[in-house]
């Protein structure tokens, strides 16, 4: 309790001195920097507070209202997440930011009470991308399952065989707990229109469970995993046999483990929805507002990393949903945000505005895709660093949505009680 009052009372601080720069506009993070997600959470958070600090400190705000960033601590706990998130609220949050998937499913309910718009950084949660389900829940960085579909693409590629990969095997290493169900269904899809053999690797505790390979191993492998599962899976996959340029990564490993293994991890790949490095004008800006001023949390060299980037993606989309609400009637308010959601579309002129010009490809939104599918990246491990993604590969939506519609069936029918959307579509004109 007593830690409640503390944060209750930094939020009545922060309030009072903003107040004499206009009415601040309250954005809520609810951050893992401990527990079991902290190794990614720690990174998110850094790169989402420190986009959102910069817009602030350089731009005072954003449209015309200066921020006042409430960050609470969460640690991938429900029970946390959820008083954290009406402490927000009663602070007159009008976005929450959640970086977790637990977090994310745990809170999707209450958003739409709440009527506050929530942005999730969390991948795995697919139904969360659909707003005729979820109308006020928002969750960009879930490319799973299309990110799969660009996964066996850029094998595709690389083997030179366009629509018929008969006679190859591909991997797909996943977790056993916490997996979609509907990813092994994509990879089974994906098999049964290119003639592939899949094969799935579960992985459980703390080991990855891929050294036994052996000489059944496949030719190519797809690591859809997190956290230190992810990390292991890559070393165990490599000690096993597997060559580096035959694994093919969505959303992990990071940075340690790959500088960890060095040279011996030459032509690893990674599929995401934006650049790794700092070689953008808008970092050089986080830099002298931010970071140099000692406001951030990022340690030396932190920056560019690919979770760090994950955060400032997130920030990034949200500001921009902010600066849209001029194109609804809501205001800025959480409806406002919501509809300035459901309108958002960045294209590589904004991005170029932003200083970001090849951080990430073409994205919006709308009122049923809470998503965005936006063509992937694939990053190349050179041995020492992320060399530059080449050109990007689309997303196959139409398995994707085939997908999706089967989820949200089953969400309904395991949910009965679940509200229909009300919000009316926001209007793009």
């Amino acid at each position: 309790m007593a830690r409640s009052a503390g944060w209750i009372a930094g939020i009545a601080a922060m309030l009072a001195a903003t107040t004499a720069l206009g009415e601040p506009l309250v954005v809520a993070l609810l951050t893992d920097r401990t527990g079991p997600a902290a190794a990614s959470g720690t990174r998110i958070a850094n790169g989402a507070r420190d986009y959102l600090t910069m817009l602030d400190r350089r731009d005072g705000g954003v449209a015309g209202r200066p921020l006042t960033i409430l960050e609470c601590e969460v640690g991938a706990d429900e029970a946390k997440a959820a008083a954290c998130h009406g402490q927000a609220v009663a602070a007159g949050a009008v976005v929450v930011l959640a970086t977790e998937r637990a977090t994310t499913r745990a809170l999707a309910a209450v958003a739409g009470r709440a009527r506050v718009p929530m942005l999730s950084l969390a991948d795995g949660f697919a139904v969360a991308t659909r707003g005729d389900v979820m109308p006020w829940l928002f969750n960009p960085s879930d490319a799973t399952l299309g990110g799969i579909t660009v996964a066996v693409r850029a094998i595709a590629d690389l083997t030179g065989r366009e629509a018929d990969l008969t006679g190859l095997s591909i991997g797909l290493v996943h977790d056993a707990e916490t997996a979609d169900p509907a990813s092994l269904d994509v990879m089974r899809d994906l098999a049964a229109r290119l003639g592939f053999t899949p094969r799935f690797y579960a992985l459980s505790g703390e080991a990855g469970g891929l050294r036994d390979l052996g000489p059944q191993r496949p030719d190519y492998l797809v690591l859809l995993g997190r956290g230190p599962k992810a990390d292991t899976a890559v070393e165990d996959a490599l000690a096993a046999g597997m060559p580096p340029d035959r694994l093919v990564a969505l959303h992990w490993p990071d940075d340690t483990v790959l500088h960890r293994l060095g040279t011996g991890a030459r032509g690893f790949r990674e599929v995401s929805r934006h650049a790794f490095g700092d070689h953008f004008p808008a970092f050089d800006e986080i830099d002298v507002h931010v970071i140099d001023r000692g406001l951030s949390r990022t340690p030396k060299d932190g920056s560019g990393e690919p979770l760090y980037n994950r955060g400032v993606y997130g920030a990034v989309l949200l500001a921009e949903a902010i600066r849209g609400h001029g194109r609804t009637q809501g205001g800025l308010t959480g409806d406002g945000i919501r509809r300035g959601f459901e309108t958002l579309s960045i294209d590589g002129i904004r991005w170029k505005e932003l200083g970001l010009a090849g951080f990430a490809r073409a994205v919006s939104f709308d009122c049923r895709d809470h998503g965005g599918r936006p063509a992937l990246s694939l990053q190349t491990w050179d041995g020492a660093k992320w060399a530059p993604s080449v050109a990007p590969i689309a997303q196959e939506r139409a398995l994707v949505d085939a997908r999706l519609d089967t989820l949200v069936i089953a969400f309904r029918a395991a949910h009965p009680d679940w509200p229909a959307r009300t919000e009316p579509c926001a209007d793009r004109s």
